[in-house]
């Protein structure tokens, strides 16, 4: 059965290997007999004419033994496989990549002027506080730089300050028919000129950041196209005080009539439009980036801006009076528009503050074809149940009937029976050896062969070793329980000896121990 099994199996794991290419190991087992039965008849011939030629008598044993097993055949296979399948991958993009869209807003305060002056000693300007509100797109194409472009809405201011006495010599009083000369004197004279802007600034941009660093520098600069949606004058306190001289009564006249001291700052002409051309202007921002998310910056620096041309159109004409009528205000157009007045190129220096907010593409949900190699790990198994039926007939010559009585008893263990490459003594194998001690001590003059052996697996000389070994613990658990050792004969055979009742070649029941009484020398040769 053995045989075929192991015929069956060379034919199959070739078309299976060549079908499947796969990795296929066979293994076929015997379990341990599930259950022995066996069943001995012992027959004495004491009345046979042998018993006359000698005083031995001969004894006949007839043992039939029937053991149930279950032969196991089990095939593993490590098949190779490979599954296609599709999984939706998640690509985040890299935050630290400073290329592409940001949208950028500052708002900065600072001081700033109509960039002008007055030719004239008693006259002045100053600055004053501006302020700007700036939004704009920028693109990065690199790492560093970038360009810009959006809108500012800012102002500038100045205060006039006008002073000084002007004097119309040789004019006609036609009340008086008199000539006198005519003297205006301004005091207290302040005014304030102011111009919001809209720009469109138009940048290059750079921002550099070093892996220990922080913070990013960041810088920009550019032009800016200009337009004044706003361009006033207010005069905020002012007075003229006019006297004349009359030589031919060497007599100064005030504070009468025409003459006199008089507040502008109420007059309708105190206030009016200033004349402001379009601009270009050249500005500059340079500060430093502060992370808050990994979208969103903080930037925090300097700013400047200045008119390159010349922001005054004007038609500037002399501080003084319209005719013969001295009426001051009605030629007054602002210090702005005086001839005194200087090219104006507005200005502003101060500091910003704006959040730099950086698009970064959302996370991309992309599906995948990919396959899934695995070794797949197939066992079948089949469990085959037989039953083996041996039958051993043995004549037995014994030197007195009590020694035939003790082989008879002993007959009934002679096979201890061991695992796969072991010689350890089962717990059933001890209790079997301990009855043939008890045995044995019944006859003190009876020796005992043991003979180990061992299934043909493996090389010859390490199956001699084990079966030495196998036949050696059980003589050693005999002597350990109380039997003489002088009775005792090991011997190991290796697999040379099959087991005469494996009628089948099951490999289990080769590796045995057979413990045999003996009564002279020649049969333990």
């Amino acid at each position: 059965m053995r045989h075929g099994l192991v015929i069956v199996s060379a034919l199959l794991l070739p078309l299976a290997l060549a079908a499947q290419n796969d990795t296929v190991r066979t293994m076929r087992e015997a379990q341990t007999p599930e259950r022995t039965q066996v069943t001995e008849r012992s027959l004495y011939l004491e009345d046979t004419p042998e018993l006359q030629k000698t005083p031995d008598s001969l004894a006949r044993v007839e043992i039939t033994t029937i053991q149930f097993f279950t032969d196991t055949f089990t095939q593993i296979a490590y098949i190779p496989d490979s599954t296609a399948m599709q999984r939706i991958d998640t690509i985040r993009p890299d935050s630290t990549d400073r290329r592409g869209h940001y949208v950028e807003a500052y708002a900065g305060i600072g001081f700033g002027s109509l960039g002008y002056g007055l030719r004239d000693p008693y006259c002045s300007t100053n600055g004053s506080f501006s302020a700007i509100l700036q939004a704009q797109y920028a693109y990065f194409f690199t790492q560093n730089w970038g360009i810009g472009a959006g809108l500012w809405l800012t102002n500038y201011t100045s205060f006039a300050n006008i002073g000084g006495t002007y004097i119309w010599r040789d004019q006609t009083d036609t009340d008086l028919e008199q000539h006198y000369d005519h003297t205006a004197t301004v005091r207290r004279w302040k005014e304030r000129e102011t111009v919001h802007a809209l720009g469109i600034p138009i940048s290059a941009q750079f921002q550099y950041k070093k892996d220990s660093w922080k913070v990013r520098l960041f810088a920009a600069a550019g032009i800016a196209p200009s337009f004044a949606i706003s361009k006033r004058y207010r005069v905020l306190q002012g007075e003229v005080t006019h006297s004349g001289y009359y030589p031919g009564w060497d007599l100064n006249l005030e504070d009468m009539h025409e003459f006199g001291t008089k507040d502008y700052t109420k007059e309708p002409c105190a206030k009016g439009k200033m004349s402001v051309r379009s601009q270009v202007a050249l500005f500059a921002d340079c500060g430093a980036l502060f992370p808050m998310t990994k979208q969103i910056e903080l930037f925090v620096g300097g700013y400047f801006n200045c008119v390159l041309n010349d922001a005054n159109s004007s038609e500037k004409k002399a501080l003084g009076w319209k005719d013969d009528t001295f009426t001051f205000m009605e030629e007054y157009k602002g210090a702005y528009a005086t001839n005194m007045a200087s090219s104006s190129h507005p200005w502003e220096l101060g500091v910003k503050v704006g959040i730099h907010w950086h698009y970064v593409a959302p996370d991309k949900h992309e599906t995948v074809d990919y396959f899934d190699y695995f070794t797949r790990h197939d066992t079948l198994i089949q469990y085959i149940p037989r039953s083996d039926t041996t039958i051993v007939e043995r004549i037995d010559t014994l030197t007195r009937a009590h020694i035939a009585k003790a082989a008879e008893e002993v007959e009934k263990f002679n096979k201890i029976y061991f695992d796969f490459d072991s010689y350890q003594l089962s717990a059933e194998s001890q209790d079997y050896l301990a009855s043939i001690v008890e045995v044995l001590n019944k006859v003190p003059d009876a020796k005992v062969s043991i003979d180990g052996h061992a299934s043909e697996e493996g090389r010859k000389d390490y199956n001699e070793r084990l079966a030495y070994n196998r036949a050696k613990a059980v003589a050693q658990f005999l002597i350990d329980n109380g039997l003489d050792e002088e009775r005792v004969i090991v011997l190991g055979h290796g697999s040379l000896i099959p087991n005469e009742e494996n009628v089948n070649h099951e490999l289990p029941l080769d590796r045995r121990v057979e413990v045999k009484v003996v009564q002279k020398q020649s049969e333990i040769e």
